[in-house]
Parts: structure tokens; C-alpha cells; sequence
């Protein structure tokens, strides 16, 4: 069934699981992934999605912590930006810029649906809810 629930929170998911993108594997080829900042994008980039994945079972759970992991995950998803920006351009990648605004975006996304009282209010009625 379609609730708005399920839907926010395969959403949810599926937003934490982009996060690979930003991680060495997916550089683009001939491209060196190597060194500190690629690590440190991968492992904040691997805690990002942890974070949404934890979230999202919290939300399906109705568990009342899941929006404060979904707020901290969409802080450090915003975090992750300057590490993997900073690797991708001395790496030599053409279009860091998109991965980065996808993320910025989706991360404000988190921040402002789960942050603004009046739409908290809304979001935490309808998962709560189930509708």
C-alpha cells in the first residue's frame, strides 16, 4: 500500500544510498581515488547512509528517534560535501559540482522538512498515522 509513510521513507532510503556516489568506487575512470580525502569522503559518506538506513527503519518502526538520526544524517551528508569536493577536484573529476548540488539539495531537503515546526508537525502525523 501507498502511504505517504512508505513512500517518505523508501525516499529516505533511497536519498541515503546516493551517497555512494561520492565514494572512490564511483569516480569516474582513469581517475585517482587515492589518499586521505577520498578516505575521509568514503567513511563519511558510508555514515551518511548508515544514518539514513537507521532512520528509515526507525520511521517504518515509528520509533519517536528516527527524525533526530535523519536530521544528524542530512547534517553530516552536508559535511561530507567539503572532503569530497576537495578530493574530486585535485583527482581531476569533470563534474564534482552536480554530485555536490544533488546532495546539498537533498540534504537541505531533510533538514527543512524535519526542522521547520509546522512541516515536522505534518510529516510526524502522517508517518505516525500510517497515512
Amino acid at each position: 500500500m501507498f502511504t505517504i509513510r512508505t513512500v517518505g521513507g523508501v525516499a529516505l532510503f533511497l536519498f541515503g544510498t546516493t551517497f555512494l556516489w561520492l565514494t572512490p568506487t564511483f569516480a569516474s575512470p582513469g581517475i585517482s581515488a587515492q589518499g586521505a580525502w577520498w578516505a575521509v569522503t568514503q567513511v563519511l559518506a558510508l555514515a551518511v547512509l548508515a544514518g539514513f538506513t537507521l532512520a528509515t527503519y526507525g520511521l517504518f518502526t515509528r520509533m519517536p528517534w528516527w527524525e533526530n538520526v535523519a536530521l544528524t544524517s542530512a547534517v553530516l551528508g552536508l559535511i561530507v560535501l567539503i572532503p569530497y569536493w576537495v578530493a574530486a577536484q585535485q583527482a581531476g573529476e569533470i563534474t564534482p559540482w552536480f554530485n555536490v548540488l544533488i546532495h546539498a539539495l537533498g540534504s537541505a531537503g531533510v533538514l527543512v522538512l524535519l526542522g521547520v515546526p509546522a512541516l515536522e508537525r505534518w510529516v510526524d502525523g502522517h508517518v505516525m498515522a500510517g497515512v
